[in-house]
């Protein structure tokens, strides 16, 4: 481990937060290469264009026209910049701010595995619970990490973080914009969101059914509030749940990158452990009327799961009874032929396996497979 990479982990565990997600100025962009002259135009384009997603691409204030970027808004962007910068200038631009990402999300995804990892196990030293594989050369310098987590956790540090994170969510009131009636969800987000500030978030698609289920969930109070649904409220959202997770914001099935955030792999765990939980407050027959299984019959013939298939597995399961909970309903999808609610299944298997290879989770992924077998 590098030493500059130890002396940041080392800073973050004292202060309980995570590093922030690093921003390119255009306008100095455009400066290394001698064309500063047309970063005004540049950034004019980019923002008629409806680049400045506030995610990726920024604008930088108090300026109306300096605009920030990250690894993806570069590319978003590329269209416009390849105007006025050399492709071969982009492409080395690219690899650096690229390279920047993946640094930040290797220390996150530390800091993450760090503050996973029980008392008991940072005490006995147990390296095969961190989130990537330590060789020799790197224990000393991990021991130093887990002793340092380990002293941030007793009462001095608690109450350090306590102090930041007050701090933080005052901060956060001064910019509050109103009204009144979102006061206290500003603040519990705010509390919540504290150690992640200014990470990059993961941006949801604007299909049809993930701006409806958004709107759902604004007027029924909010994600926390979804527990307490009842009826058709239910109903709708498990619809709108499926549609939107399942269609509309795929995750990369790619388990041999270099990097993903655990960070933002815990978040989509987090999102579909809601959905399928709430699958599982419904009764088989209630499953059946809203997700009807597919009208094939030949899977006898061809050795395949078809309707009898899907039904006979519903007659195993107390017609009257809610289904269970998140792995539950997975396993009971496993064998169920609806489309929409299969590509929610492929959804969560992946992200168990994404906990699985690149945040040393394998908990969930295990207790999927356990309780298959089980079912079989």
């Amino acid at each position: 481990m590098e030493k500059e990479t130890k002396e940041v982990v080392l800073s973050h565990i004292k202060d309980g937060t995570y590093v922030p997600d690093m921003l390119f100025d255009i306008q100095k962009l455009m400066a290394k290469a001698g064309m500063e002259l047309y970063a005004k135009p540049c950034c004019d384009r980019i923002e008629a264009a409806g680049l400045v997603d506030k995610v990726h691409v920024l604008r930088i204030q108090p300026s109306p026209w300096k605009l920030q970027v990250d690894a993806d808004g570069m590319e978003a962007c590329r269209g416009i910049l390849e105007a006025y910068l050399q492709p071969e200038y982009l492409n080395e631009m690219y690899e650096i701010i690229k390279g920047c990402r993946d640094w930040t999300i290797s220390v996150n995804n530390m800091l993450y595995s760090l503050r996973k990892i029980s008392s008991k196990d940072l005490k006995a030293d147990l390296m095969d619970n961190f989130v990537y594989k330590v060789g020799e050369d790197d224990e000393q310098g991990v021991t130093e990490l887990f002793k340092a987590e380990l002293e941030n956790r007793k009462l001095w540090g608690r109450m350090r973080k306590l102090t930041r994170r007050t701090a933080f969510v005052i901060q956060m009131l001064r910019m509050f914009p109103g009204p009144l009636q979102i006061l206290v969800p500003f603040i519990k987000e705010s509390w919540k969101s504290w150690n992640t500030a200014g990470i990059v978030p993961h941006v949801e698609s604007n299909g049809k059914y993930t701006k409806a289920l958004r709107r759902f969930t604004d007027i029924h109070g909010g994600t926390r509030c979804i527990e307490r649904l009842q009826g058709v409220d239910l109903a709708r959202y498990i619809f709108l749940a499926v549609k939107a997770y399942g269609k509309e914001n795929p995750a990369e099935f790619n388990h041999t990158k270099a990097y993903k955030s655990c960070l933002e792999i815990e978040n989509r765990y987090q999102k579909l452990k809601q959905v399928m939980d709430t699958i599982g407050r419904l009764t088989p027959l209630e499953l059946l009327r809203m997700f009807p299984v597919k009208k094939e019959y030949d899977g006898e013939k061809w050795g395949t799961k078809d309707y009898y298939y899907t039904m006979e597995r519903l007659r195993r399961l107390p017609a009257d009874k809610p289904i269970g909970d998140a792995q539950d309903v997975a396993v009971l999808l496993w064998d169920y032929q609806n489309w929409d609610l299969t590509e929610l299944l492929l959804q969560w298997q992946n992200v168990l396996g994404d906990l699985h290879v690149y945040c040393n989770e394998p908990g969930p992924q295990d207790e999927f497979d356990e309780r298959l077998q089980k079912a079989v």
